[in-house]
């Protein structure tokens, strides 16, 4: 027998990409406790870096600039990356329930998931104003709120402003004017047109920090003619306009929420001990008084014997002791008490290139106070863009939870009887027409099949390609279905072959669940379920599965049958080979990764029904052999030729970049080898668009061929089914023989 790796028997679960975990995560990833599952789950994919914000959108960085790629991050650091919302825990149970995913156990918690100014304390706050946190949506409406000033006319005033006189609405309306103007006079167009507002309560600006830092900033707004509206409690919210407590009113077009941030309500609800503001009491060791297996850190914290404000900075401070703490209570180990330092650094900027120091009593500011600024926050970004490959890591070097002797091979290696029995019970169950399967479990399935029914099967599995186990059940179901659909058949019935990682009963028994959870969700929405199926473990997680299908003999679709004047229709955008090749090397961007796994996710089954209802002559699913791969078995032996529109081909966000990166999945150059059906590469050999007829998909889309009296109407019935990115790529010709054009 082999020796495996030390298998996993914790699981520790990180709720949040804040500063404080991102810190914690990326010294974990240069000695990743052995034995340990570690687990992100945040409902951001890439994360913003706060100081950096304002910054963005003054248009001094990228949107990339200054945000953290959790996901490429993770990727790069061996840790499972899960994209959802969190919306509750059970301390009981030791639960993480998700908004889109089953429950995640853990046996250690850490959260880090920030707070956010909490508009519903404010008749008419929510509906008619926008926080500046979460970020995303902010970003969202700031981009709207550019093209509609630039399109609208400079005759209209429009006034603009922020309820809030603290940081981040200083510096956010300081930006936001800057952008403005900047953009206005490149265009030679007047700005007086634009207003701006500032919104106090009973306190001045920029509480906290000193009287010279004040004053500082006083300044700035009379020279930029921002109007500061002080003791002013903003008492109810109407649309256009904010009173006050004693009747005043101010008229506003646009109004940013600023004011005082709260946490999340679920910590409170799961019993954990909260502040009147939501914020999770910690104590010195970061830990939840009333839970000590569950830790918490930056703005969702609340130190008890170190009150400290809602700065980043102290976030970042909390990092590496969080993450002493949590290696220590892995381990059985004395945790070590963290004190916070009492005063800090703030550097705000004022929109354009100039910031102001505030330390305590002290002040500093000027151009250089921002440059100095901006190398602080690019070199904290650049710890995390700057990713290289993790060196292997030395066995015992780091924590030790477990090792076991061997683990065996052949019927040995089968997944245990009470973990197989509790996941199948939690399974939906089988359609009514299955003789013998998980409804009572047998050596085998037995299936009825109709009279006059046609059985058609076919068989995937491929290996893990996302640490997300509920999302990579969805894709080997959708991937394994696409062979089904492709022939215009209706499935039936689905068996599971799983091989899962060494682990401890519980994690195995998670990662069963959430694996055939995820393939049942797509499975049920077909109208079938598992009937069967075997599992094992083994050195990496593999899934796959038999689809039974049905299908009059009549209906039935093929690779061959095409007619000459037949449109080739495209139902998904291509890239999942590159940009999954990509992420490997990380290297793509973690967007990038979670739009390709809404394209995966999205089901061929309504596509199927659209294409044999229009009665499309040929069709087949693109998979490993890459469209020109999966053409070329269209075209073989019917004696017809093809044209390809390569301009119209669609690909993937990010597709193109990485592909002129020559990141290559390593199936590429093997489906190279079908270049020789094209008969004038050559002359395309400049366009990088040609690598995409040669990129491997999974759970890719449908290529049919429709007749092109018909094409127009498919396509819009695709459109509207879901399928946006449909399009005609090409056509079926008389001449040719077996061969492709591009044009």
């Amino acid at each position: 027998m082999q020796q495996d790796p030390i298998p996993a028997s914790k699981h520790l679960i990180f709720i949040g990409g804040g500063h404080a975990h991102a810190i914690a995560l990326l010294m974990m990833a240069m000695n990743k406790p052995a034995g340990v599952r570690v687990t992100l789950i945040s409902n951001l994919v890439q994360t913003p870096y706060s100081g950096m914000l304002p910054g963005l959108i003054a248009g001094h960085y990228s949107f990339d600039q200054v945000h953290i790629d959790l996901g490429r991050f993770c990727r790069y650091a061996g840790i499972d990356f899960i994209e959802d919302s969190v919306v509750g825990i059970d301390p009981v149970s030791r639960t993480v329930q998700c908004l889109n995913h089953p429950d995640f156990s853990y046996d250690l918690l850490s959260i880090d998931t920030g707070s956010t100014p909490d508009p519903t304390t404010i008749p008419g706050a929510a509906e008619f104003t926008t926080s500046v946190k979460p970020v995303k949506p902010l970003l969202d409406y700031w981009e709207a709120l550019q093209d509609r000033i630039m399109q609208g006319d400079d005759l209209q005033d429009i006034h603009i402003g922020t309820v809030g006189g603290g940081a981040s609405a200083v510096e956010v309306m300081l930006a936001m004017q800057y952008k403005l103007h900047k953009m206005l006079s490149k265009e030679q167009r007047r700005t007086s047109h634009l207003h701006f507002h500032i919104i106090c309560g009973p306190q001045q600006i920029l509480t906290g920090h000193n009287n010279r830092v004040k004053n500082r900033y006083l300044k700035v707004l009379k020279q930029r003619n921002i109007e500061l509206h002080t003791n002013f409690r903003v008492a109810q919210v109407k649309q256009g306009r904010v009173i006050s407590e004693s009747g005043g009113v101010i008229e506003l077009d646009e109004i940013i929420w600023a004011t005082s941030a709260t946490g999340a309500q679920w910590p409170a609800r799961a019993g954990l001990e909260c502040s009147e503001n939501g914020c999770i009491r910690v104590n010195d060791y970061l830990q939840s008084r009333s839970h000590p297996e569950i830790f918490a850190c930056g703005d969702i914290a609340d130190m008890v014997n170190y009150p400290r404000p809602k700065a980043g900075v102290f976030a970042v401070r909390q990092g590496a002791p969080l993450l002493r703490n949590l290696q220590a209570a892995l381990a059985g180990q004395t945790l070590t008490r963290f004190r916070p330092q009492k005063q800090f650094l703030s550097l705000i900027s004022t929109g354009d290139r100039y910031a102001v120091a505030s330390r305590g009593p002290f002040s500093l500011a000027g151009a250089w106070v921002w440059r100095w600024k901006d190398r602080i926050d690019q070199k904290f970004m650049q710890r995390f863009s700057d990713l290289t490959q993790l060196p292997d890591q030395v066995p015992g070097a780091a924590l030790k939870i477990e090792n076991p002797d061997m683990r065996c091979g052949g019927c040995g290696a089968k997944v245990g009887h009470s973990i197989l029995n509790r996941v199948l019970k939690q399974l939906p169950a089988p359609p009514n027409e299955i003789e013998i399967g998980l409804n009572r479990p047998d050596d085998a399935a037995v299936i009825d099949i109709p009279q006059g029914k046609l059985l058609v099967q076919s068989v995937d599995s491929f290996r893990q390609l996302v640490n997300d186990d509920f999302l990579f059940g969805q894709i080997a179901a959708n991937h394994a279905l696409g062979d089904i659909f492709a022939m215009g058949a209706t499935p039936h019935s689905a068996q599971a072959i799983v091989s899962l990682p060494h682990a401890s009963d519980e994690i195995i028994e998670q990662r069963l669940r959430h694996l055939l959870l995820g393939a049942s969700k797509v499975f049920t929405e077909c109208g079938i379920g598992l009937i069967g199926g075997h599992t094992s473990e083994g050195s990496e997680l593999t899934l796959g599965f038999t689809i039974n299908g049905l299908a009059d003999r009549q209906q039935l679709l093929t690779k061959q049958g095409l007619q000459p004047g037949d449109r080739l229709i495209i139902t998904k955008p291509l890239g999942t080979g590159t940009l999954f090749a990509s992420d490997m090397r990380s290297q793509a961007q973690g967007r990038w990764i979670s739009q390709a796994l809404q394209h995966m996710l999205q089901s061929n089954y309504q596509a199927s029904r659209i294409l044999t209802a229009a009665g499309a002559h040929a069709c087949t699913d693109i998979t490993g052999f890459g469209l020109l791969g999966h053409l070329h078995e269209m075209l073989n032996g019917s004696g017809l030729g093809a044209r390809l529109w390569l301009e119209k081909l669609p690909p993937m966000e990010g597709a193109l970049p990485c592909l002129r990166a020559g990141l290559f999945s390593s199936l590429h150059p093997q489906n190279r080898k079908f270049e020789h059906s094209i008969n004038n590469l050559d002359e395309f050999s400049h366009d990088i668009a040609t690598e995409l007829l040669f990129d491997p998909q999974t759970a890719g889309g449908l290529l049919a061929a429709v007749s092109s009296d018909q094409a127009d109407s498919v396509i819009a019935e695709l459109q509207a089914a879901g399928y946006t990115t449909a399009c005609a790529i090409g056509s079926v010709r008389q001449e040719g023989h077996d061969s492709v054009w591009l044009m």
